[in-house]
């Protein structure tokens, strides 16, 4: 029997549309089919030895305790000593963090939505730069929150508008700015001057400016991220700004550690206290035995620095592979290339909605057996139209296995149009519905066929 009613909150929320993907994919794997998973932000990177290491050793002691709901010691003060060093190393001024600076979350996710449940009333609205990771609709619709967005274009290398323009976005109930860099999806670093812009309109307001900066480390050029913490102002400014910055981060990315739910919150010690009673109040702690692999991963990396150097070397390595493919494959295709992160944005100009697209490749079309997912990106924008042909593609597995996703990307293509010829359809003129609920990928049609003009490839048959 159903319940009577659900609360509005509840009602709102819907899987972003990375998961959609993810649920499709991972049935067709159930089947039988190898999916190339380039829809979701999960590394085939190992993650850190020593991590599990140190849980290995940790669990023979036997005891599995409650943590502090602030977070264990031992990692909020391994983290700030990272962070004090990833900045020192590189010669920048940057304010410095302090362990009770340093809040332990079930990862950024559950950072961001109990800061959001910290800062804002029912109706309050967050301003973030789009495109956006589109589970933040989802965060805040946690605590009764509205999403807005400042728009950003690839044409224009993502840049920011001057701060008379970001003005026009800031209403009453808007309690903070949010901004990620480096950028999933976009792979965009903003600049000093650009997180210095956000900083003085976040003065000027009164308001909270939230930092993801969860891909800190992963860098695809020779420019590094530049933090919220480095922000320089006159000293009475500063002294306000430090009120106001809310750093989200987490261990997921940098260590490969999707799976631990390690995340974190940095700000003021008045802010953490506040944030932590959400912690404190939901989830009650965060594992202490994965705290505790975390904060020697964390002691690793100051000791060992050159393990980011290889990190990076290793996502650098799949954005030449990326890049190259792209080329060769889909030469009509326009693609922003990323400054950091691990995901690639891919226009395809002659195409108005590209889900269904996605969907035909996922479910419908293989070669030898395999597919590729990967996200549909409308749901990275909240402005009108926006990124309905354009996709992101996630640089998660090797560089071959990234070329043969491409190359799979530009046969289905191929088969996507000649399907829709057959259908005596107009490939820039198609209306495709949305992600259902129940995950379903089916193209609506009367009279279901096989794809045509693809030999050698198998194409399935397009059925309600």
């Amino acid at each position: 029997m159903s319940p009577a009613h659900f609360a509005r909150r509840a009602e709102k929320l819907q899987p972003s549309s990375i998961r959609k993907m993810m649920i499709i994919a991972k049935r067709l794997i159930s089947e039988g089919r190898t999916v190339f998973e380039l829809n979701i932000g999960q590394p085939d990177v190992p993650c850190i030895p020593v991590f599990l290491d140190a849980i290995a050793a940790r669990g023979r002691e036997g005891r599995l305790n409650y943590a502090p709901f602030i977070g264990e010691n031992c990692l909020r003060q391994a983290y700030a000593r990272y962070l004090n060093d990833h900045f020192d190393r590189r010669g920048a001024q940057h304010l410095v963090v302090d362990s009770e600076n340093v809040l332990v979350t079930c990862g950024a996710s559950h950072a961001l939505t109990s800061t959001f449940l910290s800062i804002c009333d029912p109706g309050d609205e967050i301003l973030c730069v789009e495109p956006f990771f589109p589970p933040y609709t989802g965060f805040l619709g946690i605590a009764d929150g509205v999403l807005r967005s400042i728009p950003t274009y690839a044409e224009q290398g993502f840049a920011l508008p001057t701060i008379e323009e970001m003005e026009r976005y800031i209403t009453p109930k808007t309690r903070a700015l949010l901004f990620t860099s480096p950028s999933n999806p976009s792979g965009k670093i903003l600049s000093p001057q650009e997180v210095t812009r956000l900083a003085r309109l976040a003065l000027k307001f009164d308001i909270f400016l939230i930092a993801d900066e969860v891909y800190r480390e992963m860098v695809l050029g020779d420019r590094e991220a530049f933090s919220i913490l480095q922000v320089d102002l006159e000293p009475a400014e500063m002294e306000r700004l430090k009120h106001r910055i809310i750093v989200i981060d987490s261990a997921s990315k940098a260590f490969s550690l999707c799976g631990a739910r390690i995340g974190f919150v940095i700000s003021r010690p008045e802010i953490i206290q506040k944030i932590s009673l959400v912690n404190a109040h939901t989830v009650a702690c965060v594992s202490d035995i994965l705290q505790h692999g975390v904060a020697v991963a964390y002691e690793h990396v100051i000791k060992n620095p050159s393990f980011f150097t290889e990190l990076r070397r290793t996502y650098r390595e799949r954005l030449e592979a990326a890049m190259e493919a792209i080329h060769k494959y889909l030469p009509w295709a326009i693609v922003p290339r990323p400054d950091g992160a691990f995901y690639v944005m891919i226009q395809f100009p002659e195409i108005e909605d590209i889900t269904e697209y996605c969907l035909f490749m996922l479910e419908k079309f293989n070669v030898d057996n395999e597919t590729v997912a990967v996200t549909p990106a409308a749901s990275f924008y909240l402005s009108p139209g926006r990124g309905r042909n354009e996709m992101r593609l996630a640089l998660v597995v090797s560089p071959e296995k990234i070329k043969r996703s491409i190359f799979i990307m530009a046969e289905a293509y191929k088969a996507y149009k000649a399907y829709l010829k057959e259908q005596g359809k107009d490939i820039v003129a198609q209306n495709s519905r949305r992600l259902s609920n129940n995950d379903r990928g089916y193209i609506n049609q009367e009279n279901p066929s096989d794809c045509t003009g693809c030999a050698g490839y198998s194409v399935e048959a397009i059925v309600e």
